[in-house]
């Protein structure tokens, strides 16, 4: 009887190793489900006249780690940029106006969907690499600026685009290191395809450029019940 009851402790235990490591298997990092919320702080490469342009900016999201997925909204502030540009003197033939200026901020509602590569299912893995796309569309600012025109006394055929709105898409790369059980760093470059439009010639201080960010995601919990 002893030798039984010996039996079937020893396979109790064995039931419950085996569940404990398929559960810690389960919560492998970067393959867990859970909502997260973070902080990111980048650089618009605008070019093209446009100088190079700091923004932070608050992300909420979901990880489907299970299916290789993350995804999140960010609310970002981009801060003023100063810009200058050469056009036709429309007062003058043959003569040109140059056009320097100072633009306020913007403020950009985007959506971010990702794709891990690599073996997510490893739990030794400290990082992994990404690929991301995004939707976005400007919520509110690039609606007023300040700005020289020379010579004063020119009429420049180009003007400063001041009517707000547009929107785009983006498509970019970058890499997910984690810090703890609920801290990811992570960084990310690409290229933003910015859809502007106007009825005259126009200067947009927010023409299609590159991108820089670097953020941390804080899981609200380890893993979704």
């Amino acid at each position: 009887m002893n030798k039984m009851k010996k039996i079937t402790l020893i396979a109790f235990l064995a039931v419950m190793c085996t569940s404990a490591t398929a559960q810690y298997k389960k919560a492998s990092f970067f393959t867990r489900n859970g909502k997260f919320y973070g902080l990111k702080a980048g650089v618009h490469l605008f070019g093209n006249g446009v100088s190079a342009t700091p923004s932070v900016a608050f992300i909420y999201g979901k990880d489907k780690g299970k299916n290789k997925i993350w995804h999140w909204w960010d609310l970002e502030y981009t801060t003023k940029s100063k810009y200058s540009y050469i056009t036709k003197d429309n007062n003058v033939g043959g003569t040109t106006a140059d056009v320097k200026g100072k633009i306020g901020g913007m403020l950009t509602w985007r959506y971010n969907w990702c794709f891990y590569f690599g073996n997510n299912k490893n739990e030794d893995i400290k990082g992994l690499p990404f690929a991301k796309v995004a939707a976005e569309v400007v919520l509110a600012g690039r609606g007023s600026a300040i700005e020289t025109v020379t010579p004063s006394n020119s009429s420049p055929e180009k003007r400063t685009y001041l009517e707000g709105a547009n929107g785009g898409i983006d498509i970019g790369g970058g890499y997910a290191y984690k810090l703890s059980e609920k801290t990811t760093l992570f960084g990310v470059a690409g290229y933003r395809w910015i859809l502007n439009d106007a009825s005259y010639p126009a200067f947009f201080t927010n023409p299609s450029h590159l991108f820089v960010n670097i953020g941390f995601r804080f899981a609200k919990k380890k893993e979704d019940d």
